[in-house]
């Protein structure tokens, strides 16, 4: 019961901090606050609520598993980053009159997000046991700490526009620009060695992994790639909705985590794999054709007709037509590439079809039933019982 009621106090304090965000945030929407550094403001209350309310469930349903107080944590965290960043908006650029302690609150938040990010890291090496058991898994989440304090020390003393909230300069600049210097060169040195270490324990453990756990890794990594690919991409494409989407896929992370660790619908994670695949695969090869064939046919088609709306009309059908056979051959090759079992066991079920199609005697049949039994269920024993037989 404490852990309930510990889980359930801090969502209600989340999501009361939470309603204040919104309000000040949808007061001082048009207020000229500048770039911030995640390119858009309601990005922390974002992660705020997604990480809270998934932690929360699985607080409460493995209250023992410290994974859940991880993500809970990160969802607090999140919430007052954003209730200071919206607070200072308010209090600095959001009314005519500024209210107090609103410089304070710019410089809070400015740093209070590398406490977030720190945490990123001994999640994924604690997962999904949530223990730190070995050498290895202690010197990831140290460097970890260390990582973060630098980082904190250095968005926390940069002198300049504030790295969170923009449209104020720092107002605590004690250290000079050598030592900041240091402090970034120190973190880079500490965070890639880190980084690697981390991913590298991860393979590690996914290569000797069996059953429940390596489902559960499955369902990490599963949602690590759209997070890996979108991350950079919204820093490099200009524009609020690839920014949006980039943090709204960053919840994928969490909830993966909370379905690995609950195990709710563990096994679907190689059904998920084998679809993205596929149609990932197949999209991308149906654009690459289409866009070709246009190409093709407007060159072809401009000396008897003008325009390109005959050439997209044929494309559109091309592609259309090429859909189901691309699909068929593309669902083929993932299953001899990644699921070679799966694969050979459809081969045998079709191979006995083929043959007991023409079998007669029937003692051929039981053995035929028996191999083909073995190849795709793969039983520690099987027999054949026939009534009426000795």
């Amino acid at each position: 019961m404490t852990a309930r009621r510990t889980a359930l106090s801090l969502v209600a304090i989340s999501a009361v901090v939470w309603a204040i965000s919104l309000a000040w945030l949808l007061l001082s929407l048009d207020a000229p606050t500048g770039e911030a550094s995640w390119g858009f403001r309601g990005f922390g209350l974002i992660n705020a609520i997604g990480f809270t309310t998934i932690g929360t469930i699985v607080a409460l349903r493995r209250p023992s598993s410290v994974i859940g107080w991880f993500l809970l944590a990160n969802g607090l965290l999140w919430s007052i980053t954003e209730f200071d960043l919206e607070y200072a908006v308010q209090a600095i650029v959001g009314r005519p009159s500024p209210l107090p302690g609103g410089m304070f609150a710019a410089w809070l938040c400015s740093w209070q997000w590398t406490i977030n990010v720190g945490l990123y890291p001994i999640l994924f090496v604690i997962f999904p046991d949530g223990r730190i058991s070995t050498p290895a898994r202690r010197a990831v989440v140290a460097a970890s700490v260390v990582v973060t304090a630098l980082l904190a020390l250095e968005m926390a003393f940069r002198p300049g526009p504030l790295q969170v909230a923009g449209f104020v300069d720092n107002p605590f600049t004690p250290l000079s620009p050598a030592a900041i210097d240091v402090l970034s060169t120190a973190v880079l040195v500490i965070t890639f060695p880190m980084l690697l270490t981390a991913a590298g324990m991860i393979v590690q453990r996914f290569r000797r992994s069996v059953g429940i756990e390596r489902q559960q890794l499955k369902w990490l990594a599963y949602a690590a790639v759209p997070v890996v690919l979108l991350g950079p991409l919204s820093a490099v494409v200009p524009g609020k909705p690839i920014q949006v989407l980039s943090s709204i896929v960053q919840l994928t992370m969490p909830a993966a985590i909370a379905i690995a660790v609950l195990r709710y619908r563990l096994y679907d994670i190689d059904v998920l794999i084998n679809r993205s695949l596929v149609y990932g695969a197949l999209t991308a090869v149906l654009a690459a054709s289409y866009f070709a064939i246009v190409v093709v046919l407007q060159a072809l088609l401009r000396p008897v007709v003008s325009g390109s709306e005959l050439a997209v009309a044929v494309s559109t059908l091309a592609t259309l037509a090429l859909a189901q056979p691309l699909r068929r051959r593309i669902q083929d090759a993932v299953d001899r590439r990644f699921y070679r079992s799966r694969y050979d066991a459809s081969r045998t079920l079709d191979a006995f079809s083929v043959r007991l199609r023409d079998e007669v005697d029937l003692d051929a049949v039981r053995s035929d039933l028996v191999d083909a039994v073995e190849h795709t269920v793969q039983p520690a024993h099987a027999s054949v019982w026939l009534r009426g037989q000795p």
